[in-house]
């Protein structure tokens, strides 16, 4: 109930802020949309946000309820595999979380008016899937400061902040450029290095068409997109690896 409330007020919410928010004609023209579409340029970053915050939070929520009842020890002395222990958590949520994305998604379809064009729902599809996969890795990320730190959630609530707004969930990109040149140049250098900014762009342009502009060229953000899930995804496992190594060493005192 509370899921189906946020998503109620997260879309009332665009809508307000549709009819009387706007970006700049100069934001505007390298986007290549018109004020009309801002309301559903909003709703496709919560589509993507929507699996985002499952992979980012699921695994940290797992982690913090397993160390308030003392149960985390229990799980780390088990032969089972610690990935999975963070993984489970997730996929499960998505799972729960798709009775939400459909009526969300079948909306933003229906304001776009591609509800009935099945290339747009493959594609866009696709893009939720891989937002959900890319995520994940931040989620052990997150999981992992946890174990370490006590204290992990502010700055993972920051982060999560971080990703909305300057990766482009409901802001785009391309419009950092207007408000300083040389900002804007090094904020789209730094935000092409994470998955999210392609993920955001990404569903926009299967949404608009070819009208929407893409930061690079279509077929080089899927590129991209698939090496940096895969690596973030090596580099959580390794170091998952060096975490669980340590916990063992220090009698997992560290827990």
């Amino acid at each position: 109930m509370g899921m189906f409330l946020e998503i109620i007020s997260l879309t009332l919410g665009f809508a307000i802020i549709g009819g009387a928010y706007y970006f700049s004609p100069e934001v505007l023209a390298l986007i290549g949309l018109s004020e009309n579409d801002l309301f559903i340029f909003m709703m496709t970053g919560a589509i993507i946000q929507m699996f985002s915050s499952i992979a980012t939070w699921a695994p940290l929520n797992r982690i913090e309820e397993d160390i308030h009842y003392g149960t985390l020890e229990a799980v780390f002395v088990t032969p089972s595999t610690r990935l999975g222990y963070l993984l489970s958590t997730s996929i499960a949520r998505a799972l729960i979380s798709l009775v939400f994305f459909i009526p969300l998604y079948v909306l933003t379809l229906w304001l776009a008016g591609v509800l009935t064009n099945f290339a747009v729902i493959g594609f866009t599809l696709l893009i939720a899937l891989i937002a959900m996969i890319s995520n994940i890795a931040v989620g052990i990320y997150f999981g992992m400061l946890a174990i370490l730190y006590r204290q992990a959630r502010l700055f993972v609530s920051m982060t999560h902040q971080l990703i909305q707004f300057l990766f482009g969930a409901f802001l785009p990109v391309q419009g950092f450029i207007v408000l300083n040149q040389r900002f804007g140049t090094a904020m789209k250098y730094i935000t092409l290095a994470f998955p999210f900014t392609y993920n955001f762009d990404l569903m926009r342009h299967f949404i608009f068409g070819d009208k929407y502009i893409t930061l690079l060229p279509i077929w080089q953000e899927f590129v991209i997109l698939g090496v940096c899930t895969v690596l973030y995804l090596i580099i959580a496992r390794l170091l998952l690896v060096a975490v669980e190594k340590k916990a063992k060493k220090q009698g997992l005192a560290i827990l």
